[in-house]
């Protein structure tokens, strides 16, 4: 019983170290936006440059929660193969939405 508990919860942390390491990029860009709308006009070639790029934010956070969702189906039904199964739908939607990111940035 402990195992089955261990394994979901070690997966979590796993997400979590994951999740931080890889959005220290999308962080960077927020302040970067941040200090540009305050430093700069709307509508200089800085600021323009400054706001192009939000997508790796959206694409951190979609992969967070992708994997997320499937620690946290694991979590609650025990059964990885089918969490994993179950996450094809997810990861089709999370792909439409990328696509229509990347055609805005």
């Amino acid at each position: 019983m402990f195992l089955s508990l261990a394994a979901p919860a070690l997966a979590a942390l796993a997400l979590i170290a994951f999740g931080t390491l890889a959005g220290v990029p999308a962080v960077r860009k927020i302040i970067a936006v941040y200090e540009a709308k305050h430093e700069l006009k709307q509508g200089s070639t800085g600021w323009l440059r400054s706001i192009g790029g939000w997508s790796i934010i959206a694409f951190w956070l979609m992969t967070t929660w992708f994997l997320a969702t499937i620690i946290g189906d694991w979590g609650a039904t025990g059964d990885l193969e089918g969490a994993i199964g179950r996450s094809w739908l997810r990861l089709r939607v999370l792909l439409e939405i990328a696509i229509a990111i990347m055609g805005e940035d």
